[in-house]
């Protein structure tokens, strides 16, 4: 049972968190942005790919975790549910007041989505060919933790 709320917290709980976060930022009001930024509109929709670049990393992080899942499959699965969610944060700025759903950011949430996957997959495979001694033994650190040891970096 330890085993399974470690890897919750370590594979699943980022993502849920992050998913929280972006939520959040949906319920704020068209006038709460524009006065965190007025005259960054740009910025604004560029957020957009970013925190979808992070979702969609957090994301393919946890789906790892699921047994006997082929990469091509991995990925696909990964890039829908953040498209599916960038769908869902669009619905939910309509019934927030002074917001409104637009295709353009969905488009904006699949661009972030799928670089945030190139990102992670490529961070990964640079993770996992990079070997750690620890205790005179060499093992990747990722391997490490996914089995429940404790490493230093």
């Amino acid at each position: 049972m330890k085993q399974y709320a470690r890897q919750f917290a370590i594979y699943w709980a980022p993502l849920l968190i992050w998913m929280g976060v972006i939520f959040a930022w949906s319920s704020l009001s068209s006038d709460s942005v524009e006065e965190l930024a007025p005259e960054l509109a740009f910025i604004v929709e560029l957020a957009h790919v970013g925190e979808f670049a992070i979702l969609s990393a957090l994301a393919y992080w946890a789906f790892r975790t699921v047994k006997k899942l082929p990469l091509r499959l991995l990925w696909i699965v990964t890039l829908a549910f953040t498209v599916l969610y960038g769908i869902s944060d669009e619905a939910h700025q309509m019934f927030t007041p002074g917001r409104s759903a637009s295709l353009a950011d969905v488009a904006l949430d699949a661009v972030g989505g799928a670089a945030g996957l190139i990102f992670a997959d490529v961070l990964l495979r640079v993770v996992l060919r990079r070997r750690i001694v620890c205790d005179g033994a060499g093992f990747s650190a990722l391997s490490a933790i996914e089995k429940g040891k404790e490493t230093t970096i």
